[in-house]
C-alpha cells in the first residue's frame, strides 16, 4: 500500500491541481493526504473527481489558512474516526483483511501554540487499538541536521518535539531517498532547507511492515 503526503499550499488553483494529478500518474498511492488545502471542504468533492479518486474527507481552512483534505482509491477501505483543524484520524483496512490506523497531521507553525497541536494527538494516541501510523507536516525538527540555513531552532523546540514522540511511542521512519522536504525556493545563502515533512510509527507498525519505506516525492 502507498500513502502519499503533500503540503499543496493552496490547492484551489488549476496549476496546483495539475501538479496533484500528476503526482498521483506518476507514485499511483492508495491514499493521498493533503494538507494546507486553503479552501472549503466542499471544494474537495470537485477535485476528488478530477483526480479520480473513490473516496474524501476534508477540513475546511480557516479563511485561507491551513485545510486537509484524505482521499482514497477505490477498492481502499476507509473509515474515518475524528478530526480537527490539525488532523484527520481514520481506519485503513488492508486487502488481506489487516487494518491500522493512519492520521494525516499539520502542526503549528507557532511555537507558542503547538501544545495545542500536540493534545490532540495525546487524545488520538488514548483511542488507538491497532498499528498506528502518523504523516504529516509536523512544523518541527528533532535535531540542527534537519534544517540548513538560517537562525537556528531552538533547542528546546527539538528536544520537546523528541519528547511528545517518545510519549506517543512513535518511531520516525527515515526517508530513502533525500532529507530536507521543504525549502524557501531562495538561491545561495538565503537558501533555508528543513526536514518538516514525516511518517511516525508504532512498534506494532515496525513489526508486521518491516520493509516499510519512505520516499521525498519531488
Amino acid at each position: 500500500m502507498k500513502i502519499l503526503c503533500w503540503n499543496c499550499r493552496g490547492v484551489g488553483n488549476p496549476a496546483t491541481v495539475r501538479e496533484l494529478k500528476q503526482l498521483l500518474v506518476v507514485n499511483v498511492p492508495d491514499i493521498i493526504f493533503l494538507c494546507e488545502t486553503k479552501i472549503h471542504a466542499n471544494e474537495l468533492s470537485r477535485i476528488r473527481f478530477m483526480c479520480r479518486m473513490e473516496g474524501c474527507f476534508a477540513v475546511s481552512s480557516d479563511r485561507k489558512s491551513g485545510g486537509m483534505a484524505l482521499m482514497w482509491r477505490e477498492g481502499v477501505n476507509v473509515t474515518i474516526q475524528n478530526y480537527s483543524k490539525y488532523h484527520i484520524d481514520s481506519v485503513v483496512r488492508r486487502e488481506e483483511g489487516e487494518k491500522f490506523r493512519f492520521t494525516g497531521f499539520y502542526g503549528q507553525t507557532e511555537p507558542s501554540l503547538r501544545n495545542e497541536a500536540w493534545d490532540m494527538l495525546r487524545r488520538v494516541k488514548n483511542t488507538v487499538n491497532e498499528g498506528w501510523i502518523v504523516r504529516g507536516d509536523f512544523n518541527a525538527i528533532l535535531n540542527d541536521s534537519e534544517k540548513d540555513g538560517g537562525r537556528r531552532k531552538s533547542r528546546a523546540g527539538m528536544d520537546e518535539f523528541g519528547d511528545i514522540l517518545d510519549e506517543l511511542s512513535l518511531r520516525d521512519v527515515k526517508t530513502f531517498n533525500g532529507w530536507f522536504t521543504w525549502s524557501n525556493n531562495r538561491e545561495g545563502n538565503r537558501m533555508v532547507k528543513e526536514r518538516l515533512d514525516r511518517f511516525v510509527i508504532s512498534d506494532d507498525i515496525m513489526e508486521k511492515m518491516p520493509f516499510l519505506v519512505s520516499y521525498v516525492v519531488r
